[in-house]
C-alpha cells in the first residue's frame, strides 16, 4: 500500500511503496490524483523506469502532448528531453507554468532525473493557491475579472533572437498564437483560487497601461515566490517529480555547470481552459 508523506504544510509530498514499473492500480491512481490536488507536487525516489513506464504513468492521468521546440526520445515523441551542460546551458531561469500560452494549458508534468549532477540542479516549486490566499482582500477584489495575455513568442524571445531562431520556431509560433487567461483562476478539483501568471509566458496584464501592467506583474510574481510558499526538491538519479501545472510555479536552479543534467518529461493535457 502506497504511503504519502508531506514535505511541508504548504506543498509537496513524497510517495513511497509504489513501483512505477508495474501497471498503476485504479485505487493507487485515485489516491495519487487526490494527493496531487492537495499537495500540488508529488515526489518519488529510486524509480528505475523505462520510457514506456514513463509514458504509461502519464497516460494514467490524461492524454500526453509533445513540445513544439524541444527534442524528444526516438519512438516516444511525447517524452521531452531536457539536457543541459556547459555547451548547452539552460535558458530557463525564471519561475513559470509550463505552456500557459496554450488555450488549455497542461494539467501536469512528470519529470524523471536520468543524469543528475553531484551537486546543484534542484527544482523549486511554489504554491499559487497559498500565494493568492495571502493577498490583501482589497487586492483580491481588484484582481477578480482581470485577464492577462500569455504568448509563446514572448516566452521564447531569447531563442528567437538567436541566429536562425525565427526560422526554427516560426511554425511553432504560427501554431501557438497569443491567448488570454483570467488573472485569478479556480482549481477544478480543490476549488481554491490561484494567481495565474508567470514571468516567462505572461506578456501583459490587460486593461492597464504598459507601466501599470509591468508593475502589477512584477509585484505579483515577486509575491508568489516568497520562501514560505516554496518547496525545494533535491534530485537524485531515478527520482521523479509530478506537479500540478495549474497550481504551482516551478524553476530549475542552474548552479551545476559544467556538469551534465539530463531530465525527461511528459506533459499531461488538461480538459478545460482556466476559469
Amino acid at each position: 500500500m502506497l504511503t504519502i508523506k508531506k514535505e511541508n504544510a504548504i506543498l509537496g509530498a513524497t510517495v513511497e511503496n509504489l513501483d512505477l514499473t508495474a501497471p498503476l492500480q485504479e485505487t493507487d491512481k485515485r489516491e495519487l490524483s487526490k494527493a496531487l490536488a492537495e499537495n500540488h507536487v508529488l515526489f518519488f525516489r529510486d524509480q528505475v523506469i523505462s520510457h514506456k513506464n514513463h509514458r504509461d504513468f502519464g497516460l494514467a492521468f490524461g492524454t500526453l502532448q509533445s513540445h513544439p521546440s524541444y527534442p524528444s526520445i526516438d519512438g516516444h515523441r511525447e517524452i521531452t528531453i531536457l539536457k543541459n551542460d556547459a555547451e548547452n546551458p539552460s535558458k530557463i531561469d525564471e519561475w513559470h507554468t509550463d505552456m500557459s500560452c496554450r488555450p488549455i494549458p497542461p494539467m501536469g508534468g512528470i519529470l524523471v532525473g536520468r543524469i543528475v549532477p553531484d551537486t546543484g540542479g534542484d527544482t523549486l516549486f511554489s504554491s499559487l493557491a497559498a500565494a493568492y490566499e495571502d493577498l490583501p482582500e482589497a487586492l483580491k477584489k481588484s484582481l477578480e475579472g482581470m485577464t492577462a495575455t500569455h504568448s509563446f513568442a514572448f516566452g521564447f524571445r531569447d531563442s528567437l533572437a538567436e541566429p536562425g531562431g525565427r526560422e526554427r520556431l516560426q511554425d511553432a509560433i504560427n501554431k501557438n498564437p497569443d491567448v488570454v487567461h483570467p488573472l485569478v483562476r479556480t482549481h477544478p478539483v480543490t476549488r481554491r483560487k490561484l494567481i495565474f501568471l508567470n514571468r516567462i509566458f505572461t506578456s501583459k496584464i490587460n486593461g492597464l497601461s504598459k507601466p501599470e501592467s509591468k508593475d502589477l506583474l512584477n509585484s505579483l510574481c515577486d509575491h508568489m515566490v516568497q520562501d514560505k510558499y516554496v518547496c525545494r526538491f533535491k534530485w537524485r538519479q531515478n527520482s521523479i517529480a509530478f506537479w500540478d501545472n495549474r497550481s504551482v510555479l516551478h524553476v530549475p536552479v542552474n548552479d551545476y555547470l559544467p556538469a551534465l543534467r539530463r531530465m525527461e518529461r511528459v506533459v499531461i493535457s488538461d480538459t478545460q481552459a482556466p476559469a
